[in-house]
């Protein structure tokens, strides 16, 4: 069930620094997995740094740095304490094997566009909700039903380029058959996300009991300056180890 969370993400050197975006992330998940992240994170252009105060203990760590140059297409994640960076490809991880034993039928996705949303950090925002479900085969196991809630709240007074891969992969399940039908219709949730939550219900079959949880991310503290381009460069001394998730799999 962790694909679900993975919600829950640089070589080149410039001379100057330019402006740019940053602001603080929190995300809260209760239910069948409970967790708490939070950190920093640094966006100029397609260069993306995420620092995390507190990972989520699989993929990142305590004190943990994601660094990107395609937006977060894929990510090379440091490790400062044993100077170490291992490379993550978030595409090929919504492809992996655990969607690949996943059977999908009766996809339905709606989205409807709930009207203002409020200010959220002095920004006015946008609500939107989308609505998934679908019935889902796991190997040999019985069908279970999929259903899937997920709100936004979105701005356009900021660039939406500045949203982390998290925010701009909005309801990603990991599951394709299911993704790109909530890809077409989530089309219409544009600007930058200040506010998400999701939640994901599994009902089971034969009374056994349903799995359940509700991530929610909150940005604050947005600020437009100067980002030092050393910040999306991984430091000389760090060598490459392997992606943990291919640990796992061995």
């Amino acid at each position: 069930m962790k694909s679900f969370l993975y919600s829950v993400v640089i070589a080149l050197v410039a001379l100057d620094a330019t402006a740019g975006i940053t602001y603080d992330f929190r995300t809260t998940t209760s239910g069948l997995q409970a967790s708490e992240q939070n950190g920093h994170v640094s966006v100029d252009g397609t260069n993306l740094r995420m620092e995390f105060v507190a990972g989520d203990g699989a993929m990142f760590q305590d004190g943990a740095v994601a660094i990107s140059h395609n937006a977060g297409g894929k990510i090379d994640v440091l490790d400062s304490q044993n100077k170490t960076y291992w490379e993550l490809d978030i595409e090929s991880l919504k492809a992996g094997a655990i969607a690949d034993m996943v059977k999908m039928s009766n996809e339905k996705v709606d989205v409807k566009d709930a009207g203002d949303g409020g200010k959220i950090e002095g920004y006015p925002t946008q609500h939107k909700i989308v609505t998934a479900s679908a019935d889902m085969t796991v190997g040999n196991a019985p069908a279970m039903r999929l259903e899937l809630t997920m709100e936004s709240w979105t701005t356009e007074k900021i660039p939406v380029a500045a949203a982390a891969f998290f925010q701009r992969h909005f309801g990603s399940t990991g599951l394709p058959m299911l993704d790109k039908l909530i890809a077409v219709q989530s089309d219409q949730v544009k600007g930058f996300p200040l506010k998400q939550v999701t939640n994901i219900k599994v009902v089971q079959p034969g009374g056994a009991a349903n799995m359940e949880m509700t991530s929610t991310t909150s940005v604050t503290n947005v600020k437009t300056k100067a980002i030092a381009p050393a910040l999306f460069t991984i430091p000389a001394d760090y060598k490459k180890t392997q992606n943990p998730l291919e640990k796992i799999g061995q």
